[in-house]
């Protein structure tokens, strides 16, 4: 949502084949989550383990304060103050984030988004963003700056690509080229080169790299289970609430390809009340047939103010009781499509 258009031991015995024998998850979504107050990052963490989420996905992507309505502080983007001019303010509260989800059970997939309107959107253009060769390197060495020359200093000044144990993977871009149906599909190697580029500076292989999602059942194309294009992850973006059209041939693709597919970004319309929860069990039903993890768009930590597409659900509050049992429903699915156990270890 929201975007440009915005990476344990596996137990094999007696397990049938082609199943797995660990358990599914589920996780959550919030861009914002390292520019919040101390208190309003410990209730979103502490709400998320009480629930059993195991992911919590934040971008790298600066944003204004009030985000949703919520006493957010305002974050410079990494870049700016120019292109390949870095500011490491956004890195280093992520660095926090990451250390906070750890000690609650809860590990960071860490996107590195940008916004419509962004310095490179104004430099080369929306579509220049993904064809132009100087962009494309730019984005590149943004790629390395996060996760290679950045350190934690809160974590003995290690790179984001040696803390498999907090960051459980990356994408470059959310949505990628969401704005654009056909130049998405004529393009679709940007997204299987910019993994590479990942995958060429994170050698832990249980740091995944996700696709980004798209919108619903484009989601899912063939190339990215290529064994040439270094996507782990196909990621599901849905809300259509459609996923019996698409999902069972997508994991059937997935497991044969030797990846993974998870939802990775639903939601339920607000107001609450009764049809909202029956949509949001609906949903958590649908994906829950298939046996794969979910992340919900997305859990802040104040009233819900009810801006544009209103998926939003308050920790504590109003439909809190409904995701958080279902996420302990989904945490107890023995025999997942997929084993991320070795992904999830902390």
């Amino acid at each position: 949502m929201l975007g440009l258009g915005t990476l344990a031991l596996s137990f094999f015995l007696l397990a049938p084949s082609g199943v797995s024998a660990a358990n599914s998850f589920a996780g959550a979504n919030n861009y914002y989550a390292y520019a919040l107050p101390e208190s309003d990052r410990i209730t979103l963490l502490d709400g998320m383990q009480a629930a059993g989420m195991k992911v919590l996905r934040t971008w790298v992507s600066g944003q204004s304060a009030g985000q949703k309505k919520s006493d957010s502080v305002a974050v410079p983007d990494l870049e700016a103050n120019g292109i390949g001019n870095y500011d490491d303010t956004i890195l280093n509260l992520i660095d926090q984030l990451m250390v906070d989800a750890h000690a609650r059970g809860i590990k960071l997939l860490i996107e590195n988004s940008l916004q419509a309107g962004d310095i490179y959107g104004r430099t080369y253009g929306v579509e220049g963003f993904y064809t132009n060769s100087v962009a494309i390197n730019a984005f590149n060495q943004r790629i390395t700056h996060i996760l290679n020359i950045h350190k934690n200093s809160l974590l003995d000044d290690q790179p984001w690509s040696e803390l498999g144990g907090y960051i459980f993977g990356y994408e470059a871009q959310n949505e990628p080229m969401i704005f654009d149906q056909s130049f998405y599909l004529d393009h679709l190697s940007w997204i299987c080169d910019s993994a590479l580029q990942i995958r060429n500076n994170v050698g832990d292989t249980n740091q995944l790299i996700f696709t980004g999602g798209g919108s619903a059942a484009s989601s899912v194309q063939p190339i990215f289970f290529s064994s040439s294009c270094a996507i782990d992850v196909v990621a599901v973006h849905d809300y259509n609430d459609d996923y019996d059209n698409f999902m069972s041939s997508a994991t059937s693709e997935a497991k044969a390809a030797g990846k993974k597919l998870l939802v990775e970004e639903w939601g339920s319309l607000a107001p609450s009340g009764s049809a909202r929860t029956a949509n949001i069990e609906s949903n958590v039903q649908k994906i829950n047939n298939y046996k794969v993890p979910w992340f919900y768009w997305e859990l802040i930590t104040n009233p819900d103010p009810g801006e544009g597409q209103d998926y939003e659900i308050e920790v504590n509050g109003a439909d809190w009781s409904t995701i958080s049992s279902l996420a302990d429903t989904t945490a107890a699915i023995t025999n997942a499509a997929f084993d991320f156990s070795a992904s999830l270890a902390l």
